[in-house]
């Protein structure tokens, strides 16, 4: 934990460590990477080490606590081509390419979508958010695959903008 300028470990909030263990077993469990939990003075990003588990090994959580704004979270890398539009996650779930099991896809590649036209679900704590396209375009990659969970963030969908 971090410490304030008192030096007691206090970062203005009471933190319930039993929520902290609650965080690391989700991202355990889940097929998620990491998962960054954030307040006004407190940040705990919980992440997984290395590549993806194998059934007999999963790795164990790597929790980081800061305050006063710092972030240790990793950075993004840069992955859209030039004149290339990434549709992201705007949060952490499971994605889904079509409405239910049985319906076509949304969108695939290829296709020219509309702005505001639905691209894709993601399900987070058991309610479906459709994700809309915020440009008009052709779609030129999909880069997650159905049931795939996803981070904030995560670039989903590349379009090529309508000229």
């Amino acid at each position: 934990m971090a410490k304030n300028g008192n030096g007691n470990g206090s970062t203005g909030e009471n933190i319930d460590l039993s929520q902290v263990q609650k965080i690391i077993e989700l991202v355990e469990k889940s097929q998620i990477s990491g998962l960054t939990v954030e307040t006004e003075h407190l940040k705990v990003d919980v992440r997984k080490h290395g590549v993806a588990p194998t059934l007999a090994e999963t790795p164990a959580p790597v929790v980081g606590v800061a305050s006063g704004g710092n972030t240790l979270a990793p950075k993004e890398p840069v992955s859209a081509a030039v004149g290339i539009h990434e549709i992201k996650a705007p949060m952490v779930g499971t994605f889904y390419s079509s409405p239910n099991p049985e319906s076509a896809t949304f969108v695939k590649v290829g296709d020219t979508v509309q702005k505001g036209a639905t691209v894709c679900i993601i399900e987070a704590m058991k309610l479906f958010n459709e994700i809309e396209s915020d440009v008009s375009g052709t779609v030129e990659k999909i880069l997650v695959q159905n049931g795939q969970g996803v981070e904030y963030g995560q670039a989903l969908i590349h379009i090529r903008p309508n000229s």
